[in-house]
């Protein structure tokens, strides 16, 4: 799962460097009639998209993020309260989040973002004021993003999933042997979404879809060992033609199309967690590094990208493409090492210290310790009373 993780961070980045290019930008900022070579037809309105078509990528993060947040509450052990996640969690998420918007607003001030037709006009919408009152709001998270660092719009559905997690896992946990009707639900809900155009019945039935893979991952398991592994071609194929839907001709995408992205982007999360050849994909040592980083190259590659193609598309679009793709992968090894992986340590001591508190507290209430695992009645499983929580190796959108 952090090899895919990566891999998916990986078709984010390059999706981004290939809308910097004039024609491939103009198309994919909804101007579908704008001419295109051979070569950029292929690569837009082709099964060779989903190389990078950043969308799919983002639901497979969300898909992850349910799965991996679930996982805790799937073993039996002592209970911890919800304050310890929560300080966690939300510490986990924003203090990146807070320094990827610094460093971009640092980069725009030293490369003021300006309109060319040496780039794309997508790239040109990312022409922006970083003003206090606009970073103000982009560092909320919760209200979306503007373009200072546009990635950061996914957070608002991270920190939504996560504030929401109680729901999730009580979901998730009951009527376990539902739990096709229960993928067949959120799957409706999404549709319904993208129907009626709510971001929210969108990306949040996402999350869920992870949540309940992560609960009945060894039941799916058992239900498909003894598939021939052939079967595996026409799923992996399935998964990667509904995640490319919106991209497979020249016409407007069918009413509802991020629904079949979900659907395409569930089928490749099973595919890496069940097959060998995918796992061993997201084994290898390429995209288990592209996983640890997953979060922070997410968090940092768009505003890199976008100082390097200012800084030198006058001399050269593609050397400033390939000089900001080697600075993407260099800033987010040191975001990583000098940003996320501290406040990493600083949430898991964070959360430490409010369980102490509480559990000072307690006793000084009479309270006791939190207990024994309980039975759940559903399927006659052990899971705790009040479950442990841990926070997420990687983070969402890039991350986890």
């Amino acid at each position: 799962m952090d090899g895919l993780r990566g891999i998916a961070a990986l078709v984010v980045v390059a999706c981004h460097l290939l809308s910097v290019l004039p024609g491939i930008g103009r198309v994919v900022s909804d101007d579908r009639t704008a001419p295109l070579s051979a070569a950029g037809g292929w690569a837009v309105f082709s099964p060779l998209h989903i190389l990078w078509n950043g969308t799919p990528a983002v639901h497979v993060f969300f898909v992850l993020s349910g799965f991996v947040l679930i996982l805790p509450f799937t073993k039996a052990g002592p209970g911890r309260g919800w304050a310890p996640y929560y300080a966690k969690r939300l510490l986990r998420l924003y203090v990146p989040a807070w320094a990827s918007l610094a460093l971009a607003v640092a980069l725009i001030v030293l490369i003021p973002r300006t309109e060319s037709p040496l780039q794309s006009i997508w790239a040109d919408m990312f022409v922006v004021d970083p003003t206090l009152g606009r970073v103000a709001k982009d560092s909320l998270l919760l209200l979306g993003a503007s373009t200072v660092n546009t990635p950061l719009w996914t957070l608002r559905w991270e920190i939504a999933f996560s504030l929401l997690l109680p729901l999730y896992v009580f979901v998730a946990l009951r009527w376990r042997r539902f739990w096709h009707l229960k993928l067949g639900i959120v799957l409706a809900l999404a549709a319904t979404g993208a129907v009626l155009n709510a971001d929210w019945l969108i990306y949040l039935p996402i999350f869920a879809i992870g949540a309940i893979l992560g609960v009945e991952r060894d039941r799916i398991r058992d239900l498909t060992r003894r598939w021939p592994r052939l079967i595996w071609l026409p799923v992996t194929a399935a998964g990667l033609l509904l995640a490319n839907a919106e991209w497979i001709s020249r016409g407007q995408p069918v009413p509802a199309v991020e629904a079949l992205i979900t659907a395409g982007s569930t089928l490749l999360v099973l595919v890496f967690l069940l097959t060998s050849p995918a796992k061993k994909l997201g084994d290898t040592a390429a995209a288990q590094w592209l996983g640890k980083i997953s979060f922070s190259l997410y968090l940092v590659h768009l505003p890199v990208i976008l100082a390097c193609v200012t800084l030198l598309r006058s001399v050269s679009l593609p050397l400033a493409l390939a000089v900001a793709a080697v600075a993407s992968f260099g800033a987010a090894e040191l975001f990583y090492r000098f940003v996320e992986q501290p406040a990493h340590r600083v949430s898991i001591a964070a959360g430490r210290a409010v369980e102490r508190r509480a559990g000072r507290k307690d006793r000084r209430d009479g309270v006791p310790a939190a207990g024994a695992p309980a039975v759940c009645p559903e399927a006659g499983e052990v899971r705790p009373a009040a479950p442990r929580v841990r926070a997420m190796a990687g983070s969402t959108s890039g991350g986890g």
